[in-house]
């Protein structure tokens, strides 16, 4: 059996290079690159994924706006860069990367996966089947290190997917909607939490949920943000439920910042096994693991838990 640390990841630049080299094209093929450039198509997954439209709009005036830029110049653009030097450094990534993302999960984890890169979509980085970053983004600040560390962020999600698919124990809840948000939380939680451990490695002094996790006082506006989203289950309808989740807990960063501390706190007061554990019992007994551990202020509060 594959040991964690031999997992084969792929990058991907084919629908980046055809964004470069062709960006005539792709406007007037716009569907076919959609429907067959797979960046593009997990694109489409993600935004339905999340309930979320697509601007095809404002993404065709951006490919036009790139496209009026002479070929010499888009190879050369700072983004374009940025990109050769990921793909140059992939092995140089992985080599740091992959032992630091192992030291987070079961041995027998299997982080396998294709990272795609493309431009001019509105997230800067998401995992919905594989891997797209978007090199485009003014999110990066032209910052090398911001991207990977996003990346270490995206991968570990493939290792929580393994461990819901593969090893998780506990059983899911009857409410199917709230087990699903606490899926969510604890995913990007410990996704967010491993990105910041990795800051030695991959310093990203540009991302923001850092800076809330090293706030207290932000710690703890988050945590009642979330609290009140849980506190509406039951209370209003599914659809209103997860627009509540996207705008407090998603834009609003608080599944990333909150699960992050709840992740910190776990590793500081019971070590990173009983971390990892959560990992393989499932969210509840992450948040019930959490709970044991702090004062009733800081606890995360679900009725039904």
């Amino acid at each position: 059996m594959r040991s964690c640390k031999e997992s084969k990841i792929v990058f991907n630049t084919e629908t980046l290079e055809r964004l470069v080299s062709d960006p005539d094209w792709v406007l007037e093929n716009e569907e076919s690159f959609w429907e067959n450039e797979k960046a593009q198509r997990y694109t489409r997954l993600w935004a339905k994924g999340v309930s979320r439209e697509i601007s095809y709009d404002e993404w065709r005036r951006q490919v036009r706006e790139w496209a009026g830029i002479p070929s010499e110049e888009r190879k050369d653009h700072v983004f374009m860069r940025n990109a050769r030097k990921i793909i140059e450094g992939k092995e140089g990534f992985l080599n740091k990367a992959l032992p630091h993302l192992c030291s987070y999960l079961p041995e027998e984890v299997n982080l396998g996966i294709t990272v795609h890169f493309t431009a001019f979509i509105w997230p800067r980085a998401f995992a919905a089947g594989e891997i797209v970053i978007n090199v485009s983004s003014t999110y990066w600040n032209n910052n090398v290190d911001n991207i990977l560390n996003t990346l270490v962020h995206e991968i570990f999600h493939v290792g929580f997917s393994y461990c819901r698919s593969n090893l998780r124990k506990e059983e899911k809840l009857e409410d199917e909607t709230l087990y699903s948000m606490l899926d969510n939380f604890q995913s990007e939680g410990i996704c967010c939490y491993v990105g910041y451990k990795a800051l030695p490695m991959f310093p990203a002094p540009d991302e923001k949920d850092y800076k809330l996790l090293e706030s207290m006082s932000d710690v703890k506006r988050l945590l009642k943000d979330v609290n009140w989203v849980f506190s509406k289950v039951g209370a209003v309808s599914r659809g209103e439920l997860q627009r509540l989740a996207w705008e407090k807990c998603i834009i609003g960063r608080g599944y990333y910042v909150v699960g992050a501390f709840m992740c910190k706190t776990i590793e500081q007061k019971r070590g990173r096994e009983t971390l990892i554990g959560t990992l393989t019992e499932g969210p509840v007994s992450f948040i019930k693991s959490y709970n044991s551990l702090v004062e009733e202020d800081m606890r995360v509060k679900i009725k039904s838990l």
